[in-house]
């Protein structure tokens, strides 16, 4: 007796199919995801002779634990090999007459087990529904209530029959998987569950066996049932990992019962990518599931399963991610959305970025997705219709309200990339939750405060973009609404807060008028000084002219007074000549004698006098030299006091403005009207410009950019209309605006910047692209892939077929040119270094290398190399020599991404943690260091200019430097959905352009000027006079932001 679990490929079965040639064709002999069923034993290859020593094991000790990795096999083991050798009565001792009672614990391991213990009932199979109802409380109530209950039952229904029960116990892991160890009652539910099963081994009245089926890692949480811990010691098998035979056969043997034959080289390439990865048994059948089917459809007559119909279906690396998406395009517009709300639900990320399925009730996911059980049945049938399996239950067996949905295998989160973006999506939403509950019962209990930017406002954003709900949130934090309800508080204080700054500032505004003033008022007084001092000049000059008069003037009395000096002389000696001959006039000559004396005496003080006079209009004249100076100085005193104050209140008013630029920036972007959040954005931009602001100010850009974005809607910047998979890589021509893209669908695209709508495909490969170059003459399009050989484009003549340049052995990491020549270094997974030269279309070995090189870039004089290792190191190579030198060495953290900058001053080293250091190639030390991106750096790009430096991220932004301001915050892009994988700077510097994981390519322009220019002509008004008060201030006159359009004067 068999219940579904175990019989599930009965629901899959598949027709009979017939190729072109008329051919019978074997249903598909490989399950793909889901393990092998009981009927399919005939298809079970590769693990021959590990059924007899689980049987010894269990007939021995009537129990059994299987173990193993996540999709090494245990549950095939058990379907294909343990029970088909139970009823083939090999176990001779008791017979081959068995009851196989297959469960899961699941999220309620009691309720399953009556589930199943009632499936196995054969007298109620014309049972009504109330009935079975009635019947399914009884055992659960008998379980829950008695520890031989589950033993009881298994005798009732062996009554009068006799034979053997097994129990299966498949994925035991799931008892510990989807229990918390703090809820009690779970707790005693998962012990009671142990307990029944334990006695039912251990009682010896009937012939009950038990056989779980546990994956290794979950081996340590049974020590939490100390009976459970006794008997795994005691009858274990792990099982052992396939050797390279035991693939082949697993490989080889399907086929060939399903009637097919495949190539030996691809079998070989088959085992190579597997290698001793035991986890992707599952994938690899998955891709043998696909390509069968393609080969049924697409192969040619007698032509056996090959490699070209392996890689047409995307190989082990895209073969799941291709098929999910394939069931996803199926899907409308609406279905889609219940879809990531579905696979969110079925899916958890763990710290350590493990994931993890999560069953979910199918009500559950119609709560969270909003719409009815058969809406999200429809979606469900999608993913699990014959040869998908992507969902359990399997495809037939009917779904309700009450039906457990969960992922097939867990290698369906690590490859499909649309799952694994929506696992990181909803693991950072249910981090931010938990951030925010925390926060809110620690407030509760007035351990922290409210929240404020930057935290206020990234939980806005997910609130806004994530809608939570109570039903979703209970699986997380059961206190929903006080978490919420903190939100709430914490906006609406922010806001007030926000209120009363712009008052404080609008006070500010008013004390920097009133400062204004007074230093207005301080260069009156200094200009009023400069008068004072510009007069005492005069004066003094009018001074120093009347002493200029006065000493003249005594100069003459001085001349005159020596004339009579000389004429006294004159006279007295005339008397002295004629004292002989007028005796008789002696008395007259004594007395005019005595007169020339007086005039003599008279004279002297004359002489002295004017001497005097010179003196003291000497002196005269240095006071007036003095006063001058002093006034001069003063003059030139009261001129630097007046241009200081000029140039205060210059500063004053540049920094009020920049700042009152950037808060109406940061205002824009929660404005919902478009008219005037670009109004805002644009009036900001003005301020900025006008006032000398910082050209690339980060706060400007995010305003223009988020007011154009919302103008012209989603796609302002996107395109999405080439690629459908990841774009791995992207580059420019040299001299013009044309670009090339390709990525994971091998498709190679180019497009314009002029007409980004309209692109060409210049080729196509069945294999993931990894990089692309152009050659320096703008001529040769260069493509590495995870094939081997290097493709060739000739961009002048776009309808002959690529050129192939083959050297390495493995798939290409990275490719550069030599600057001037038509010459490139490529490096592989083979570790080889190689010169290929497309002239010749030959390629030499340059170097063997150590270890596994990620990523290279060449010095802008062509002369050295430097390399990004997976073991953290940067190497720099000279060219000429081949000699090494470590530049540095990050500790087995590995280096994603490197650039050199135009001048070859700097490199720049971007790593696996998110951090950009700028190496200067000089004094060979680190002079920058910038870790503000949260994901690997997935690219690093220099301008042709030099002026700017980009970095993208698998934390999905892209960040860009002024290199003269480096020390600046750099201009953040956070407006994108998937990872950033790589990133080109147009040939003019303009625009960013880059390639994302969800096949879209993202177009930024760099210089907030551009888009200011084109913000008038996308609105129809200005500002209203009531708009500028609210959002500019009272103090600021208003202006017409867009002269060419009217005002709008509504109040």
């Amino acid at each position: 007796m068999l219940n579904y679990e175990i019989q599930m490929g009965e629901h899959e079965r598949e027709p009979e199919q017939y190729d072109g040639y008329g051919n019978r064709i074997i249903r598909n002999p490989f399950p793909g995801l889901r393990p092998f069923s009981i009927d399919e034993c005939h298809l079970f290859f590769g693990r021959e002779g590990q059924v007899d020593e689980v049987l010894v094991k269990l007939a021995t000790n009537r129990f059994v634990t299987v173990m193993g990795y996540s999709g090494s096999g245990k549950s095939s083991l058990m379907y294909c090999g343990l029970v088909p050798v139970l009823l083939g009565g090999f176990m001779t001792d008791v017979g081959g007459d068995w009851n196989i009672l297959v469960s899961r614990p699941g999220t309620s391991p009691i309720e399953n087990l009556a589930e199943t213990l009632l499936s196995s009932r054969k007298d109620l199979g014309s049972a009504t529904e109330d009935d079975k109802q009635a019947s399914r409380m009884v055992i659960s109530s008998l379980l829950r209530s008695d520890v031989e209950g589950l033993v009881r039952l298994i005798e009732l229904q062996q009554k009068g029959s006799g034979g053997n029960t097994l129990i299966l116990i498949d994925q035991f892991e799931e008892l510990f998987r989807y229990r918390g160890s703090e809820d009690k009652t779970i707790n005693e539910e998962s012990k009671a569950y142990v307990n029944l099963l334990l006695q039912a081994c251990k009682q010896q009245r009937s012939s009950i066996y038990l056989a779980i089926t546990m994956r290794s890692d979950y081996v340590g949480d049974c020590a939490k049932f100390p009976g459970l811990t006794d008997m795994i010691n005691q009858s274990n098998y792990l099982v052992p990992q396939m050797t390279r035979d035991q693939k082949r056969i697993a490989i080889e043997g399907p086929v060939a019962v399903g009637g097919g034959a495949i190539s030996g080289r691809l079998v070989k390439h088959l085992l190579n990518e597997v290698g001793d990865n035991q986890d992707q048994l599952p994938i690899l059948q998955h891709a043998l599931m696909r390509t069968w089917d393609y080969w049924v459809k697409a192969r040619e007559e007698n032509e056996p399963i090959d490699i070209r119909h392996y890689n047409a279906v995307g190989k082990i690396s895209e073969a799941l991610s291709q098929h999910a998406n394939e069931a996803y395009d199926e899907l409308s517009s609406r279905e889609k959305e219940i879809a990531e709300i579905l696979f969110k639900s079925l899916t958890q990320r763990t710290n350590d970025s493990f994931g993890m399925r999560r069953p979910v009730r199918l009500g559950l996911v119609s709560e969270l997705a909003e719409v009815n059980d058969q809406e999200v049945i429809q979606v469900v049938e999608k993913f699990r219709r014959p040869g998908r399996s992507f969902l359990m239950p399997p495809s037939g067996v009917p779904l309700n309200s009450d039906s457990v949905i969960e992922i097939s295998h867990e290698s369906l989160m690590r490859i499909w990339n649309r799952l694994r973006n929506w696992v990181d999506e909803e693991y950072e939403s249910a981090q931010m939750y938990r951030r925010l509950s925390e926060a809110a019962a620690m407030y509760q209990v007035g351990r922290t405060g409210l929240w404020r930017p930057p935290d206020l406002q990234l939980a806005l954003n997910w609130q806004k973009k994530q809608r939570p709900t109570r039903a979703w949130a209970q699986r997380y934090d059961e206190a929903f609404e006080r978490a919420i309800v903190f939100l709430d508080t914490s906006r609406i204080t922010y806001e007030a807060e926000q209120k009363n700054q712009e008052m404080l500032q609008k006070r500010l505004l008013k004390r920097t008028k009133i400062v204004a003033v007074v230093l207005g008022v301080a260069a009156v007084i200094s200009i009023l000084f400069f008068v004072f001092a510009i007069t005492r000049n005069i004066e003094a000059n009018k001074q120093r002219e009347l002493a200029e008069q006065k000493r003249i003037e005594a100069q003459k009395e001085r001349e005159l007074a020596i004339t009579s000096a000389e004429i006294a002389q004159e006279q007295k000696e005339a008397a002295q000549s004629q004292k002989e001959r007028a005796e008789k006039e002696e008395q007259n000559a004594r007395e005019q004698a005595e007169k020339a004396k007086q005039a003599l005496e008279i004279a002297e003080q004359q002489r002295n006098y004017a001497q005097e006079q010179s003196r003291i209009a000497e002196e005269q004249r240095e006071i007036a030299d003095s006063e001058k100076e002093k006034a001069q100085s003063a003059r030139e005193a009261a001129l630097t006091e007046y241009q200081r104050a000029e140039t205060n209140f210059n500063r004053a008013e540049k920094l009020l403005y920049q700042s009152v630029a950037q808060s109406m920036s940061v205002k824009s972007l929660s404005i919902e009207d478009d008219n005037l959040k670009a109004l805002l954005a644009q009036q900001a931009y003005m301020f900025n410009k006008k006032y000398e602001g910082r050209t690339y100010d980060p706060y400007i850009y995010n305003g223009l950019y988020s007011a154009l974005a919302q103008i012209k809607g989603a796609s302002y910047n996107t395109i999405s209309n080439i690629h459908r998979n990841a774009v791995r890589s992207i580059v420019f021509q040299h001299n013009t605006n044309t670009f090339y893209s390709t990525g994971s669908a091998g498709k190679v695209a180019s497009a314009t910047l002029e007409h980004p709508d309209v692109h060409s495909i210049i080729g196509s490969n069945p294999y993931p692209n990894r990089v692309l170059k152009v050659s320096p003459d703008d001529r040769w399009l260069v493509n590495g892939s995870d094939s081997s050989a290097i493709k060739l484009y000739d961009l002048q003549n776009a309808s002959s077929l690529p050129k192939e340049v083959k050297g390495h052995s493995s798939f290409i990491n990275d490719i550069v040119f030599i600057p001037g020549q038509n010459v490139f270094i490529s490096v592989g997974g083979d570790q080889e270094l190689r010169r290929n030269d497309i002239s010749s279309g030959t390629s030499s070995l340059l170097k063997k290398l150590n270890e596994q090189y990620k990523v290279i870039v060449i010095s802008p004089d062509g002369k050295s190399l430097a390399s990004g290792t997976l073991s953290g190191r940067v190497i720099l190579t000279n060219l000429s020599d081949l000699s090494e030198q470590v530049l540095l060495q990050l500790n087995e953290n590995p280096v994603q991404a490197l650039a050199f900058s135009p001048d070859g001053k700097y490199l720049a080293v971007g790593d696996e943690k998110g951090v950009v250091r700028l190496w200067n190639m000089t004094n060979g030390k680190i002079d920058y260091e910038f870790a503000g991106q949260k994901g690997r750096i997935s690219d690093l790009e220099y301008s042709r200019d030099g002026k700017l430096l980009a970095a993208s991220s698998l934390d999905r932004s892209v960040q860009m430097w002024v290199t003269d301001e480096i020390d600046e915050l750099p201009i953040r892009m956070t407006d994108n959905d998937a990872y950033v994988w790589d990133i080109a700077f147009s040939p003019d510097s303009k625009y960013l352009v880059a390639a994302c994981g969800d096949g879209e390519i993202r177009i930024w322009p760099t210089n907030p000027e551009f888009m200011a220019e084109n913000i008038c002509s996308e609105i129809s008004r200005n500002m209203s006079v009531d708009e500028w008060k609210l959002f500019v201030g009272n103090d600021i006159n208003y202006q017409n932001t867009c002269v060419n359009l009217l005002l709008n004067d509504y109040k």
